[in-house]
């Protein structure tokens, strides 16, 4: 393998700035066509995620040497074209114009050349060396579909290597060709557009002969940001108004679309290259089309992934659960909160809880990542390698669509049961920030195992079993209406369903690992530090008084307004940090675990449903910060909040009747 560094970089703004690098390699390519596989493998552990300026779309960044030169690896978001539908799409489109990578490594799957050299020929007209890693050969091969090599780079003009990445095949030989590109001149294909966009950027070439063909294809294509990006804003305006008037003209003229006539001949172009080097022979018949028929079955399909999905769930919650318990009460409340309150027994109240709670702080923080997070990552990647997730999400994409989602908010949603932290990062696989703001809000409101143990040890133990149940019927009865609002009333771009069907395949155990490892850290970079600061705020506050003040200064709301013990507002700030804590600060504070000694059944059942509704804790705090930005974090906090009063006033109202 090519020499590996554990150096990380950070992302950079634009290419105005000299990079400390020798080079920089852009991996680029479809959703789902091993991109990422060959980026790990590459750079192992050494990789810095990272957001990219002005977005939430995060990129990964890694260091390779080889040859003597300190190589910048960035695995830039799947995406399916240089357009403009996503925020994906967008960043990668930023990020090649204005970081402007050396080379360019084109990921494209064997087994679905059409649909992927529809963004190879587009990347060809950025006039950037590049290279195409034609990956998944082995599969391509059991479908009876064999791709000449050489023949594909004679038409394209570049090199083309075959690779499986799942098993490194071609991994070193990709990168190594890459660098033989630097600073080539590459004869490109050249994409045969139809003779009236032709002749309309021939007009455009006689008026403005100084500006790139794709970025006058762009402006034909009203892609305002692609040209404003490439050019001066008095000679962007200039461009965008003639190719305006071109682009109208031709379509009352001659009663065509322009984007759809070029989206129509680069698919054609598309299908006449793999029609000269794709030769296709009859796969014999195997059990993987047999499985994948069950899989993708409108009934059986259903059946089997509600399975799966339950399945998924009891998994991350029991084995969650089984390794919170151990973490907490084997490691932790021994080993370290126990010694840790004895040695700070004799000073300062505000030293002592600094440090105890401090304490308690990074037990909740492993608390979560490790039960939760790796076995929740760890069952999404088997998802992913196996190609089922993409089955899952053509199954229910036309009930998602109507909570304004894609058929990939599935897992998000199904998996918020076990822990809303993981389900709010896997928000990002979503096309748009309409999405992701739909899908994040619906998640924080989705009763996790935290909550889950509120629900049963107050109002299961002390109330009655169907009391707990009625609470998940009403969640989910809040999270559809809440859904179908949002759906038809949040403005934003609605992605349709494109996603790959990918062929199934067997998972790799080193694969899933490796990916299990790089998304679970990203909870101990992103939300661990707000958990442990948070912590400590909370344990000063307490030796301070301040939550007493705060306890009394909340009076008139959680005693006057929703007739809830007064001591039950400072527990219910406990469960900013850790949901299931309100309960374990409510027995502190009442003097008894009794809970039926000290509030009414209506009491219990009203602070079981607002601990589930309000405010979402620390962690999940963070990663909604992370992903959506702090505007939009701060309003679905303050919605949960007011939505969590309004059902606690109801409660009480309507809840003597029933309970």
């Amino acid at each position: 393998m090519i020499g590996i560094s554990s150096s990380c970089c950070t992302s950079g703004s634009g290419s105005q700035s000299k990079s400390p690098y020798d080079l920089t390699i852009a991996f680029i390519g479809n959703p789902s066509v091993g991109k990422s596989v060959f980026f790990s493998r590459l750079t192992g552990v050494g990789v810095e995620v990272s957001n990219y300026p002005g977005t939430t779309v995060a990129l990964k960044k890694g260091i390779v040497k080889a040859r003597g030169k300190t190589i910048e690896i960035v695995d830039l978001p799947g995406i399916y074209s240089l357009g403009v539908t996503n925020e994906d799409e967008k960043v990668t489109k930023q990020f090649l114009i204005e970081d402007r990578p050396d080379i360019i490594i084109n990921v494209v799957d064997a087994s679905r050349l059409e649909r992927n050299l529809y963004l190879t020929l587009q990347l060809l007209e950025l006039d950037i060396p590049m290279v195409v890693a034609l990956n998944q050969v082995d599969l391509a091969a059991d479908l009876g579909i064999l791709v000449d090599t050489d023949e594909l780079s004679e038409l394209l003009g570049l090199p083309v290597v075959p690779t499986v990445a799942t098993w490194g095949v071609g991994l070193d030989e990709v990168m190594l060709v890459a660098l033989d590109e630097q600073n080539k001149t590459q004869e490109h294909h050249q994409v045969r557009y139809s003779q009236w966009v032709q002749q309309a950027l021939s007009s455009l070439d006689y008026t403005f002969p100084h500006i790139s063909p794709i970025v006058k294809m762009a402006a034909l294509l009203n892609d305002a940001e692609f040209v404003e990006l490439c050019c001066m804003p008095p000679e962007a305006n200039a461009l965008l108004s003639s190719a305006r008037r071109l682009r109208q003209n031709l379509e009352i003229e001659q009663g065509i679309s322009v984007p759809d006539t070029v989206a129509r001949d680069l698919y054609g172009e598309a299908g006449y290259i793999v029609d000269s080097v794709v030769s296709r022979f009859e796969p014999k018949k195997n059990i993987r089309e047999r499985i994948d028929a069950i899989l993708t079955s409108p009934n059986f399909g259903i059946a089997v992934l509600i399975s799966a999905l339950l399945i998924t769930f009891l998994l991350v919650f029991r084995v969650g659960g089984f390794l919170e318990t151990w973490i907490v009460n084997e490691i932790f409340e021994p080993h370290v909160i126990l010694p840790a309150e004895a040695a700070t027994s004799g000073m300062s109240p505000v030293l002592k809880n600094l440090i105890v709670y401090s304490l308690r702080g990074v037990e909740a923080g492993f608390a979560i990542a490790i039960p939760y997070i790796a076995v929740f990552y760890a069952i999404l990647s088997i998802f992913e390698d196996s190609g089922y997730l993409t089955r899952a999400a053509f199954l229910l994409d036309n009930l998602t669509h109507k909570l304004g989602l894609h058929g990939r908010a599935v897992i998000p949603l199904v998996l918020g049961f076990g822990c809303n932290v993981p389900a709010i990062m896997a928000v990002h696989s979503l096309g748009t920030r309409r999405e992701k703001r739909i899908a994040s809000l619906l998640i924080s409101l989705i009763p996790c195992s935290a909550r889950t143990v509120i629900i049963l040890g107050l109002v299961g133990t002390f109330v009655g079993f169907w009391p707990a149940v009625s609470i998940y019927i009403l969640e989910i009865i809040i999270i559809t209406g809440m859904g179908l609002i949002l759906g038809k009333s949040l403005p934003g771009q609605r992605s349709g369903f494109i996603m790959e069907m990918t062929p199934l395949r067997k998972p790799g155990l080193k694969s899933t690992l490796r990916k299990t490892w790089m998304k679970s850290r990203e909870f101990l970079y992103i939300a661990f530090p707000l958990l442990l600061v948070g912590s400590a705020f909370l344990g000063v506050a307490d030796a301070l008084g301040l939550l007493s003040i705060f306890q009394d200064f909340v009076e008139p709301i959680s005693v006057g307004l929703l007739g809830l013990p007064a001591f039950a507002a400072t527990a219910l700030v406990f469960g900013i940090l850790r949901k299931e804590m309100a309960l374990q600060i409510l027995a502190v504070l009442a003097g008894t675990a009794n809970f039926a000694a000290v509030m009414t059944p209506v009491q219990m059942y009203q602070f079981a449903v607002i601990t589930t509704i309000y405010m979402p804790c620390v962690a999940t705090i963070a990663v909604l910060k992370h992903e959506l930005g702090a505007k939009d974090t701060a309003l679905i906090v303050i919605f949960t909040i007011l939505l969590a009063l309004g059902m606690g006033i109801l409660i009480r109202i309507f809840g003597p009747s029933f309970l």
